[in-house]
């Protein structure tokens, strides 16, 4: 899908939802910067990655704006309910290292793999692509 030029709001959405799968997808990622006692930047942590991820009315707001296609808006979607069916061992959402061992949570992450293979098969625009690759 190529967006106008004129419509810095829904490029800079884009990024960052396509940033968030490509972080889900990335077990090592996840390992470096969750377990990394020296990191004080929330954002790496299992909370964040939950918080972050766009929720089903920002996408369906995305979709009538024109802002994502119906595939992209059902990777996105499909990927969001495995998120959100997802509990956290003893539901402690801040025991990373428990979670980063947790079957269901690599259930999750081969889930954004999947998500991310989709969105790179359909995806032409350069950063949005470094986005799903980790390349920026």
């Amino acid at each position: 899908m190529n967006l106008s030029p004129h419509d810095p709001v829904a490029d800079q959405l884009r990024r960052e939802w396509f940033c968030r799968v490509n972080e889900i997808s990335d077990i090592g990622l996840q390992r470096h910067t969750w377990l990394d006692t020296t990191n004080r930047n929330p954002h790496w942590s299992y909370v964040e990655f939950m918080e972050s991820y766009p929720d089903d009315d920002q996408l369906l707001h995305a979709l009538n704006q024109g802002w994502l296609s119906t595939d992209e808006f059902g990777i996105l979607s499909e990927l969001g309910r495995v998120l959100a069916a997802h509990s956290p061992p003893g539901e402690n959402y801040y025991d990373n290292a428990a979670i980063l061992e947790d079957r269901a949570w690599h259930s999750v992450v081969e889930a954004a793999g999947r998500a991310r293979q989709q969105l790179l098969s359909i995806t032409t625009d350069q950063h949005e692509r470094e986005m799903l690759l980790g390349t920026t």
